[in-house]
């Protein structure tokens, strides 16, 4: 089977229909694991700030007043790096994974297919793996 990049229709690598097979599969877990350890960074994320405010919230109003507490802005850009821009990344995870099951859904309803086209990012992602392989 012939891997070609779909946009500069340069023929990169010549594999079996099982290894392709194996490497999209493998980049499919390698991105699923990618978007747990976001969600585990976003929820870490969440618990820090739930305690500093019970914390906050438990002092008295003098020991309020000298504590301060951030600005709500702060506390806003916080959040959208925090929360707001991992969602944004996690989205853009689950649209490669679909791209790579229509890969797989591809490679399942014509297996007879010689040449199969991906996108640049696939193919730096296939690359990436083989080259860890190969240490």
């Amino acid at each position: 089977m012939i891997i070609v990049d779909e946009v500069y229709h340069n023929v990169v690598y010549r594999l079996s229909a099982e290894e392709v097979k194996d490497l999209i599969v493998r980049l499919k877990i390698k991105k699923e694991d990618e978007i747990e350890g976001i969600k585990d960074k976003i929820n870490k994320y969440e618990q820090k700030r739930r305690a500093e405010e019970a914390m906050y919230q438990s002092l008295s109003p003098i020991r309020k007043w000298f504590a301060g507490h951030p600005a709500s802005h702060h506390t806003a850009v916080e959040y959208i790096v925090h929360v707001k821009d991992r969602f944004k990344r996690i989205n853009s995870i689950k649209r490669d994974i679909l791209e790579l099951d229509q890969v797989l859904l591809l490679l399942e309803n014509h297996p007879a297919t010689e040449e199969i086209p991906l996108s640049p990012e696939i193919i730096r992602e296939i690359k990436t793996i083989r080259g860890m392989e190969a240490l």
